[in-house]
């Protein structure tokens, strides 16, 4: 199996994450902290021909102070331990 579907070689930990060489940060409660997950894009097409598993997936960022959860198609990177 390849790495890239291997959930045990994802850091599902919480931590701080960039895009674009900017620091994520929480819109309502300025957090820095997240949890990560991804969530699949279902669309109607791919659903009614049995094909979800071709459907693109977003990467979820889940505020671990307040809980808002925030969506990227473009996955974010984690940001090293000494940036944190």
């Amino acid at each position: 199996m390849s790495a890239v579907f291997d959930s045990t070689t994802v850091d599902k930990s919480p931590g701080a994450f960039f895009l674009i060489d900017k620091k994520i940060t929480c819109p309502h409660c300025g957090g820095e902290m997240f949890e990560p997950g991804s969530i699949l894009l279902n669309t109607p097409a791919m659903t009614f021909f049995g094909l979800d598993w071709a459907n693109r997936t977003a990467t979820t960022l889940l505020c671990t102070t307040c809980g808002q959860i925030q969506w990227f198609v473009t996955e974010p990177e984690r940001a090293p331990a000494k940036a944190i």
